[in-house]
């Protein structure tokens, strides 16, 4: 079984969906999903010394164009998950974000985590948590002298179009 090709995406409205994990809340090392092998590899350790305050990951079955990858997902929990395991969560929005000049959206969701029961939108996230998160999405690539912008925050509708927009153009671009 090939996680990214074969786990079903999420329910049918996309405000459930189904994570696979890359790179677990506090660390710095940058793993990434190998497509066609199905498993986790290490990519780089990271050069900024700043580790992931959340979890990170990837959405099976979806394609952002724009970056040439799968959409990407960042999971808020207070434990962090091991790399390659699957993480059903909760769309709460998402991130706009230009890395190295591509747009490089991210979904934010959260997992089944009793500190997140009533977060439903990123409007309802702790502002001090978004800042941690923006914080850190704008800064980890000082040190590869590439350049983040971010666009601030989408609620949760904004989120699962640009999801269902990566989850359409997936059979384009597998021919399935």
């Amino acid at each position: 079984m090939n996680l990214f090709h074969d786990l079903k995406l999420g329910n049918e409205d996309l405000t459930e969906l189904n994570a696979i994990i890359e790179i677990p809340k506090g660390s710095m090392v940058k793993y990434e999903f190998d497509k066609a092998l199905g498993c986790i590899m290490v990519d780089r350790i990271g050069r900024t010394p700043m580790p992931y305050n959340f979890n990170y990951g990837l959405l099976p079955q979806t394609w952002n164009k724009e970056d040439n990858d799968p959409l990407d997902i960042i999971v808020l929990s207070k434990e962090s998950f091991v790399p390659g395991c699957v993480v059903p969560c909760r769309v709460i929005g998402g991130l706009k974000m230009i890395d190295s000049g591509e747009f490089d959206y991210k979904v934010v969701a959260v997992a089944d985590d009793k500190y997140y029961d009533s977060v439903n939108d990123i409007a309802d996230l702790d502002e001090n948590e978004k800042e941690d998160i923006y914080y850190y999405m704008q800064h980890y690539k000082d040190l590869h002298g590439k350049v983040v912008e971010l666009e601030w925050w989408d609620d949760k509708a904004a989120a699962i179009k640009v999801t269902k927009d990566c989850q359409d153009y997936y059979p384009v671009k597998f021919q399935k």
